[in-house]
């Protein structure tokens, strides 16, 4: 849910791999992200663009110290649903003093339907999670959205419900 852009296409290359690495990216197409970081090189600067957030680091640098500041500029991002608000690369849902942690595969599931007004196609979600196996078994998915609804009843008294038609997935909040 993050899009890295660069016009240097040998530099973009590289931190779209470290990104891809570290799981802050994923290979899989998807059109809507919740954060676009643009990056300029100019000079012995590189310049990080991050919804109007605006960050110089000196050239040369270690990837490491990239990576870091990305996280830094990243783990402030919320969305805002119903009186909910989620912090997608903190893993964490909020509402008023309550506070629900998600696991890795709770909080795919969940960014992926926050993000998609229409829906998830259910085998692209499940490659999401499970990149390398070759079989899939959707129940699986379904167990960890079963679980996904009853830890945000317990944590945070929410209703949320999946509905699925034609293997496509979506999120019902009351």
């Amino acid at each position: 849910m993050l899009k890295i852009t660069c016009k240097d296409e040998f530099f973009n290359s590289i931190i779209n791999k470290l990104l891809l690495q570290k799981n802050l990216i994923n290979d899989i197409s998807i059109d809507k992200f919740f954060v676009i970081i643009e990056i300029d090189i100019r000079e012995n600067y590189l310049h990080l663009n991050c919804n109007g957030k605006k960050e110089h680091l000196s050239m040369p640098m270690d990837i490491n110290s990239l990576y870091s500041q990305i996280q830094r500029i990243i783990s402030d991002i919320k969305i805002s649903k119903h009186e909910y608000d989620y912090y997608p690369y903190q893993r964490v849902l909020l509402k008023k003093s309550k506070k629900s942690l998600l696991s890795d595969i709770q909080n795919t599931i969940f960014s992926n339907l926050i993000i998609s007004n229409s829906g998830i196609n259910k085998d692209k979600l499940y490659g999401l999670i499970w990149k390398k196996d070759k079989d899939i078994s959707i129940n699986k998915l379904d167990t960890h959205l079963t679980n996904l609804k009853n830890q945000l009843k317990k944590d945070l008294g929410m209703n949320a419900y999946f509905q699925s038609q034609d293997k496509t997935l979506r999120l019902l909040i009351n």
